[in-house]
């Protein structure tokens, strides 16, 4: 579900829709999101409040022992909400899910960044899969927003994510991108590259613990 021009402002800002810019995306995706549908309770009580607030809380140990139930019609809902709640708990889920096929649908969301916080959320799905497409997307974000000092968005999340495949896969892809980064560094005192990374490779480590915890793991 894309930004819909029907909500309050209220309403928006509790989405997280904190902040409005223009992008050059379009549709990134490419491909058509599912019809909009309202969050039943069951989708909010089992996966959205103990997913939303990070992998690391202990509530997220009970999801990825109940992850064979979230299927990709639970993930394409979720994703489809304009919240950042529901976004961040199906991004999380198509990670543990180890589920790609969401690659254009979560690199879309990320071009667009309609919503604060869920940005990092998607940024771990996309490195998690690990595939050319889902890094053409985190090279794509990083080539427009850290050319934009004035969005905070989640460059730093994105970057740590391709240093961190860098490591993993012997290859020194973020280098394209150093000179944009050292520049919107300098916009942002304290912001550095090593720390994201050690924050983002916990992160993954986390993930990966609870795909090792779910049942026929």
């Amino acid at each position: 579900m894309s930004d819909d021009p029907r909500l309050t402002d209220l309403q928006r800002h509790v989405a997280g829709a904190t902040v409005r810019h223009a992008h050059p995306f379009g549709d990134a995706s490419g491909m058509p999101l599912p019809p909009p549908a309202p969050l039943t309770p069951a989708l909010r009580d089992d996966w959205v409040r103990p997913l939303y607030m990070g992998l690391h809380q202990p509530q997220a140990q009970a999801c990825a022992r109940r992850l064979a139930q979230a299927d990709d019609a639970v993930i394409a809902r979720l994703l489809g909400q304009f919240d950042w709640r529901s976004r961040t708990a199906g991004a999380y889920l198509a990670a543990l899910k180890e589920r790609p096929a969401f690659t254009a649908q979560l690199g879309g969301l990320l071009l667009a960044s309609e919503v604060c916080y869920a940005g990092s959320a998607y940024c771990l799905a996309l490195a998690a899969f690990d595939t050319p497409d889902s890094r053409a997307y985190l090279h794509r974000y990083l080539a427009h927003y850290l050319r934009q000092p004035q969005l905070h968005f989640d460059q730093a999340q994105a970057m740590a994510a391709i240093a961190y495949l860098d490591d993993k896969n012997g290859t020194d892809a973020a280098a394209r991108h150093a000179p944009a980064w050292a520049d919107f560094a300098a916009s942002r005192p304290g912001l550095a590259l090593d720390e994201a990374l050690a924050a983002f490779t916990s992160r993954m480590a986390t993930l990966r613990a609870l795909q090792a915890a779910a049942p026929g793991k």
